[in-house]
């Protein structure tokens, strides 16, 4: 049962990685390397046009994701633990209404 425990895991856990690099590829893509909106026509203006600029986030702006990261998180437990998705027991009695108890003979 373990070994079927692991694949789900790492499925899972390769669909969130993937999930991440398409959206680092659309927006990091986008922004890097903007379309030619008109080709063949010399487009110019006071914003570095042409030039791939650097960036690197500041501390205020990870901690505002890290504390986004932290609140949903916070939501779903809070979600959890009020409305009972989950079971209070794993015992076969609790969780299948017809459940017979096995009668052990001596």
């Amino acid at each position: 049962m373990t070994g079927l425990n692991t694949r789900v895991a790492l499925a899972s856990s390769l669909v969130i990685i993937g999930g991440f690099a398409q959206v680092y590829v659309i927006v990091i893509g986008g922004q890097a390397y903007p379309l030619d909106m008109f080709p063949g026509m010399e487009v110019t203006s006071s914003f570095n046009d042409g030039v791939i600029a650097s960036y690197a986030p500041s501390l205020p702006e990870i901690g505002l994701g890290l504390g986004g990261v932290a609140l949903s998180s916070l939501i779903v437990l809070l979600g959890i633990k009020v409305l009972r998705f989950l079971p209070t027991s794993l015992a076969n009695s609790a969780i299948d209404p017809h459940h017979v108890a096995s009668v052990k003979t001596p």
